[in-house]
């Protein structure tokens, strides 16, 4: 059989940030194919891993993980890196699954300077050594970069990836600034509208629109891209740094990243080496009026009872409009672009109630009915597949420990491992069925009655507060989704709507 090479490339952070990825790839590709051609390894193209995107951890990383796969399910010779670190530079739990891929397909790690067989305990443990000294000089970077960037916007460089709407990035003696272009006069427009005219977010963002400018990121505005540029102190020559700190929580096995807006205490502010697009009166003007806008509706009783339940078949939430001249509507957020009218509230009310009431009467026919969650059978059945995947677990422990010890060869394995993931694939599919069609606890349709009688009385009940509603029908209710498809634009149009109550309960 021909000895099978695969090749990995990847731009660390020690590489140093002058250094483009593509740089970085085509002088370690030279390095490593000028290594094979001396060691008579022969390379295709389809076996070349190039890892183009950022990522400390194997999970935001796809080019490793397809790597992983094919030195699993096929007999690969041996991966070809500059150094071990480029493989990870993560935590234990990253290293240790970088350790068993290679360990038990007895996959060769080739670098310049040494081939490591991690069948063989020293190699392992040399490699190992290897892995956890690359995290411990990662997080040192870490902390190295992030006093550098912070020392940089000192200085007043923009260190941002991306520049923010009315701005170039540029290159200064000593870093990046800021350098205005033709969108700026979109930027003074905005404050002009927002302090001058007091027009609201919504109707800037439905002008601009209708005025064919275009954002950056997006296709259209929005008010949320709105109120970020009239909060931005970059436009008045500031730079902004740590408003939006990344913040990663662990989640159903994963690391989640998000990146919430931080407080105004926890930034770093200073003055920046760009100039300002709009002078700091007319900025602090917006800012005052934007300040008082949230004061007056904090102030205020909720006045919707159907407050953060409500959708539009676009995916834009609904919102109550109390009406000046008219009757309250319920409106989507996003009608100037959505294809669904308006419709009155108490029409709304009205079909929710209904709706809420046609499920009581259906929990009613199941009592009657004698109906349960799930039969004995059913329970037998899930236990069953659930039994046989635990099975199946320990099946590949076993097959690990037979590669291992030798009673298996690396084909045998590969045969006997791609059978195994195939028979948990239809094991983990057929259970998955099981478990949708059964619940293991029995439904408590009385429970369920009373809740909604409970929230229909509520909002037939006008000494109820919206909010105490509001309450309510969050117990019982998780989404209502609305639709309405008008023939046309006009007041004068009686299409019906439709809406879906989804239950929280």
């Amino acid at each position: 059989m021909t000895d099978k090479y695969l090749v990995y490339l990847r731009k660390s952070r020690a590489d140093g940030e002058h250094e483009s990825i593509e740089d970085v790839l085509e002088r370690h590709e030279k390095i490593l194919f000028e290594y094979a051609e001396k060691h008579d390894i022969i390379i295709n193209e389809k076996n070349i891993y190039r890892e183009i995107v950022s990522g400390e951890t194997i999970q935001d990383r796809p080019e490793i993980n397809k790597l992983l796969t094919r030195i699993q399910n096929e007999d690969i010779t041996g991966v070809l890196i500059i150094e071990p670190q480029r493989l990870s530079r993560g935590d234990l739990s990253d290293c240790g699954t970088i350790i068993r891929a290679f360990r038990y397909t007895n996959t060769l790690i080739v670098t310049p300077t040494k081939t490591y067989d991690l069948s063989n305990k020293f190699d392992r443990k040399f490699f190992e050594m290897e892995l956890t000294r690359g995290n411990d000089y990662l997080e040192y970077i870490k902390e190295i970069m992030m006093r550098g960037r912070i020392a940089s916007v000192a200085e007043g460089n923009y260190i941002g990836s991306l520049p923010p709407y009315g701005y170039d990035k540029v290159k200064n003696n000593k870093g990046f600034t800021l350098k205005e272009n033709d969108e700026s006069d979109v930027v003074r427009m905005i404050y002009d509208f927002f302090v001058n005219e007091k027009l609201g977010t919504v109707n800037i963002a439905n002008k601009l629109n209708d005025m064919g400018i275009k954002p950056k990121k997006i296709d259209h505005w929005t008010n949320s891209t709105i109120r970020d540029i009239l909060r931005n102190p970059v436009y008045i020559g500031k730079i902004r740094w740590n408003w939006r700190k990344t913040v990663k929580r662990y989640e159903k096995g994963e690391i989640i990243k998000s990146r919430p807006k931080s407080e105004p205490s926890d930034w770093i502010l200073v003055d920046g080496k760009h100039d300002g697009i709009i002078s700091e009166e007319l900025f602090y003007a917006a800012q005052a009026r934007w300040g008082s806008v949230p004061k007056v509706k904090a102030s205020k009783e909720l006045i919707n009872p159907f407050a953060e339940l409500v959708h539009c078949e676009c995916g834009y939430s609904m919102y109550y409009h109390p009406g000046l001249k008219s009757a309250p509507r319920m409106l989507c957020r996003n009608q100037t672009r959505c294809q669904n009218k308006s419709t009155l509230y108490d029409e709304f009310e009205q079909a929710v109630i209904e709706s809420l009431n046609a499920y009581i009467a259906d929990f009613k026919t199941k009592i009657e009915s004698g109906e349960k969650s799930k039969t004995r059978k059913e329970i037998s059945i899930a236990q069953k597949l659930e039994k046989e995947l635990r099975d199946a677990e320990t099946q590949q422990e076993r097959l690990y420990e037979f590669l291992e010890d030798g009673t298996y060869t690396k084909e045998l394995f590969i045969k006997r491992n791609q059978a195994l993931a195939e028979k948990k694939k239809k094991i983990a599919a057929a259970l998955e069925k099981a478990n949708a069609i059964s619940n293991p606890a029995p439904i408590d349709y009385k429970k369920k009655i009373i809740q909604l009688s409970e929230a229909v009385n509520a909002l037939q009940d006008k000494n109820i507060s919206p909010k105490a509603k509001n309450e309510l029908l969050k117990i019982v209710v998780k989404d209502i989704r609305y639709k309405r498809h008008a023939v046309n634009r006009s007041r004068w149009d009686k299409t019906p709507f439709e809406i879906e109550v989804f239950l929280n309960i």
